[in-house]
């Protein structure tokens, strides 16, 4: 079986190369044996794009060998985490004070100090260190604490605010000079601002936000 004549220029041979001088072809598409593309210049004082997919892809999280951007602390949650450590220390400090007395008591039992006042004098002790721990454990894992850490600082501050609450009305009653109300409207402006900066958006979104 005979085929037509090919046009003038082409080779007769369907399966043989391109023609002597002819320029080679390029693209992705080119056949084994002729040179690869070379990569894209890129814009002035920037490297040259890749010449192929899988090229180093820089500042994308989520891709394989990308280093995420650190992000750092919103200033409020830095403040609502020293309000909690500053109130868990003041806890603190009344722990240990209502510890000492409890055990002055005991040493002057025989003076007619009854056991009942030392027991009450270590209830208050363990409730105040307990306290204390609410306030210091969550401002410690600030850093790398979820919502849960979120949510028992905001318990904290809450039992702050009511125990302002409880002295400021205290300090009011007739016959109690010594109180001071002062004290217990700081304790107060302390507790709400710790409540009010642990439930702003960029506190939320701070321990909210993806680990990678």
């Amino acid at each position: 079986m005979s085929y037509p004549p090919p046009p003038p220029g082409q080779s007769p041979n369907p399966y043989a190369g391109p023609p002597q001088g002819a320029p080679a072809p390029q693209g992705p598409y080119a056949p084994q044996g002729y040179p690869a593309p070379a990569p894209m210049p890129g814009p002035q004082g920037h490297p040259a794009y890749p010449a192929y997919p899988g090229g180093p892809m820089n500042g994308m999280p989520g891709m394989p060998g990308m280093v995420p951007p650190k992000a750092s602390m919103p200033g409020i949650t830095i403040a609502a985490r020293v309000l909690l450590f500053v109130a868990g220390a003041i806890w603190g400090i009344m722990a240990v004070g209502f510890l000492i007395a409890a055990m002055a008591a005991s040493d002057a039992a025989d003076a007619g100090f009854g056991e009942a006042s030392i027991g009450l004098v270590m209830v208050f002790s363990l409730v105040f260190a307990a306290m204390s721990a609410l306030h210091i454990v969550p401002a410690s894992l600030f850093g790398r604490g979820r919502v849960g850490t979120r949510v028992t600082a905001i318990v904290a501050a809450s039992l702050n605010t009511l125990c302002a609450v409880l002295g400021f009305l205290g300090s009011l009653t007739p016959g109690r000079a010594e109180a001071n109300p002062l004290a217990a409207v700081l304790w107060l402006a302390v507790s709400v601002c710790t409540i009010v900066f642990c439930s702003m958006s960029p506190s939320g979104q701070w321990f909210g936000r993806p680990r990678y």
